[in-house]
């Protein structure tokens, strides 16, 4: 779980993202401030969206990340693991869809972050609705994020055309 934060001008927003390393399966919201409670709000409704239960996270060490947020994971015995500082590494995959989400989604629709924050989150829904059922993933053998909770598993190989040395993912018949 981590916090993106975006500015412009003396305006500060940010989103919050929690990802399921098993399965890649996302989820995002963007908020107008950051704060202790305001994680433990997206937290506990993300959660329940989550078809298995959650064992542990992993954040670093935002003031967000503390208060009433990590005393609900004790409540659920959920262990909190915490990144040391300046470690981005430990926390990887986060960090690394972070980075997706920048590129794929949040460079085009940075000025609606901060002009229509309603709208935005309507579409960031819908862009990670693709994400988790629609993208394929490497280290997911080719299947989505939805795939793997669901036991939706869609066997795939690479077909490579040889004229244009093009890959794609095939269905196996």
């Amino acid at each position: 779980m981590d916090a993106i934060e975006l500015r412009m001008g003396e305006m500060r927003r940010y989103i919050i993202t929690m990802i399921d390393e098993h399965s890649d399966y996302v989820l995002a919201l963007a908020v107008p401030s950051l704060n202790s409670d305001i994680v433990n709000h997206f937290f506990s409704r993300a959660a329940r969206l989550f078809p298995v239960g959650i064992s542990q996270i992993i954040t670093d060490n935002g003031k967000e990340f503390l208060g009433s947020f990590d005393k609900t994971l004790q409540e659920a015995a959920i262990k909190h693991l915490w990144t040391y500082p300046y470690t981005p590494k430990m926390n990887a995959i986060c960090e690394r869809f972070n980075r997706a989400l920048r590129e794929q989604f949040i460079e085009f629709n940075e000025i609606l972050l901060f002009e229509d924050l309603a709208l935005f989150n309507l579409k960031l829904a819908e862009y990670l609705a693709l994400y988790n059922s629609k993208r394929l993933h490497k280290a997911l053998a080719l299947t989505d994020a939805r795939g793997i909770y669901f036991k939706r598993e869609q066997k795939l190989q690479y077909v490579v055309d040889p004229y244009t040395a093009n890959a794609q993912a095939a269905p196996v018949g």
